[in-house]
């Protein structure tokens, strides 16, 4: 497992200014952010360069695949790679939908950088669930 500083992380977030600054904190913090907008092209990235990868942070709501139909994907590219759901809204039912996967672990933003931090070291140390 990689340490903290230096791990890779795949950011998939639809919305560019959201993008932009939660890749600014984490370069802050050490990691190094690829970012995609678009589920199906992180897809793309992740099947091209699985082992490149920490982690993934992923918006849940996302157009063409949801994220966590993107999760389930990314682990069956690599089982067991951790996803941290970093979600704008998350309700009971989203909850749910995540848990039922056992695809990660979510989160609501925004963070503030040191909560978003800590968030990450610990999802990147965690052991990872069976992703389906």
């Amino acid at each position: 497992m990689a340490s903290r500083q230096g791990s890779h992380i795949l950011l998939v977030e639809p919305d560019d200014d959201v993008m932009s600054a939660t890749t600014k904190m984490l370069e802050r913090l050490g990691y190094t952010v690829h970012g995609e907008t678009k589920s199906l092209r992180a897809l793309r990235t992740f099947s091209e360069n699985a082992d490149k990868f920490d982690l993934a942070i992923v918006e849940p709501l996302m157009p063409e695949l949801t994220g966590i139909e993107l999760a389930v994907r990314l682990g069956r590219i690599r089982r067991g790679f951790p996803v941290l759901f970093y979600a704008g809204y998350l309700d009971p039912p989203l909850e749910q939908a995540i848990g039922d996967t056992g695809v990660g672990w979510a989160v609501s933003k925004p963070l503030a950088s040191r909560e978003l931090g800590k968030a990450v070291k610990e999802r990147l140390h965690w052991p990872s669930p069976d992703i389906r």
